[in-house]
């Protein structure tokens, strides 16, 4: 019974790990996690292009990681560039 426990506190223990959330005014909390499987679509399809070399051979962030950048890095700030141009901003 006590693992029960220990399990069950654990869970509850990771739950308020979570990270910030993006928040807009007029948006309901649906709307904003559409909005973030689009973007985060979105930016995966577009890092794995630019990975891939379809947009030529040094496109993409060139900051002294190869010619292609890290796609991980590129794909986040791809997915906050998206959510950000959708108007919305992170909150604690």
């Amino acid at each position: 019974m006590s693992s029960r426990l220990a399990c069950v506190a654990l869970a509850l223990a990771l739950c308020g790990c979570a990270g910030p959330q993006w928040v807009r005014q007029d948006t309901s909390a649906e709307q904003a996690d559409k909005d973030t499987m689009d973007c985060n679509r979105w930016a995966a399809n577009e890092a794995s292009l630019r990975a891939g070399g379809f947009y030529g051979p040094y496109y993409g962030p060139y900051r002294g990681w190869g010619p292609y950048g890290y796609r991980q890095v590129d794909e986040a700030q791809l997915g906050d560039f998206c959510m950000r141009a959708r108007g919305y901003q992170r909150a604690p």
